[in-house]
C-alpha cells in the first residue's frame, strides 16, 4: 500500500485510546482467558466491585468457553484479539483476515453474544490493519497506559505505580494470560493479580471511576 493511501486508511479508520468520560477509567485485560489466573483477576475484580474489558484470544476461548461466558456472566466486557495472536506482519492481508474474523467467531461463540471490540495484537495498529477491521465491523481499541505487567520480573508495586496514575479518560493495558512471553517466568501473573486491589482503590482515590469500554463505533 502506497504512502498516500495508507495515511488515507489510516485517516478513515481509527482505534480509540481514550474514553469520552473525564472522570472515567478502563482497566483492560489481553491474552486470556487462563484457567489458574483469570478466576484469581475475576475474584479481585469482583472484591472490589469494579467492571473491566476482556480482549480474549479466539483459541483459548475455545479452550475454556466457561471462562468466557463467566467474564460476561459478571458484567465485564468482551472484545476480540486476534485467533492466534501471531505477529501480524507475518501473515499475508489474507491470512490476517481470517486470523481476525476466526478469534472474534470463537469468543462470540463461547460468550453467546455478539462481540464487535477487538484490539490486534501487541497493539499493532497500521493501515492494513485499519481496513481489514473496518471491513469486519470491529471497533478497535488501544490504550493509554502500558502498566507493563508483561515483564519478567515486574512487582506488584511497580505496575501500581505505573498504572496508578493513569490521567480521566485513559485506557490500562494489564494481562491475564500472557501469549509469546519475553520470558517463561513472565507466564505468572501472579503480580497483576496482587496488583489489583492496590491499583482500584488508587484510581478510586483521585475521584475516578471504573468503566467498561462501549461498543459504539470508532469510525
Amino acid at each position: 500500500m502506497k504512502g498516500a493511501a495508507r495515511s488515507a486508511a489510516l485517516r478513515l479508520v481509527r482505534a480509540r485510546t481514550t474514553i469520552p468520560v473525564e472522570r472515567g477509567v478502563a482497566l483492560t485485560f489481553d491474552d486470556g482467558p487462563d484457567p489458574d489466573f483469570t478466576p484469581q483477576v475475576l475474584d479481585a475484580l469482583a472484591a472490589a466491585g469494579a467492571h473491566a474489558t476482556f480482549f480474549v484470544v479466539g483459541k483459548r476461548a475455545e479452550r475454556h468457553p466457561e471462562l468466557v461466558r463467566r467474564i460476561a456472566d459478571e458484567g465485564h466486557r468482551l472484545g476480540s484479539h486476534s485467533w492466534s495472536h501471531r505477529e501480524p506482519g507475518s501473515l499475508s492481508a489474507r491470512e490476517l483476515a481470517r486470523d481476525y474474523r476466526l478469534g472474534r467467531r470463537a469468543v462470540e461463540a463461547a460468550a453467546w453474544r455478539d462481540v464487535p471490540l477487538f484490539r490486534p495484537p501487541r497493539g499493532l495498529w497500521d493501515a492494513r490493519t485499519a481496513l481489514l477491521t473496518r471491513s469486519a465491523g470491529l471497533r478497535t481499541w488501544l490504550w493509554t497506559v502500558d502498566s507493563e505487567d508483561w515483564r519478567p520480573g515486574v512487582s506488584a508495586g511497580e505496575i501500581v505505580e505505573r498504572a496508578g496514575g493513569v490521567a480521566g479518560g485513559g485506557v490500562i493495558l494489564l494481562h491475564d494470560a500472557l501469549e509469546l512471553p519475553t520470558a517463561p517466568e513472565a507466564e505468572d501473573r501472579s503480580a497483576t493479580v496482587e496488583a489489583l486491589p492496590a491499583l482500584v482503590e488508587r484510581i478510586r482515590a483521585r475521584g475516578l471511576d471504573l468503566v467498561r469500554l462501549d461498543v459504539e463505533r470508532t469510525a
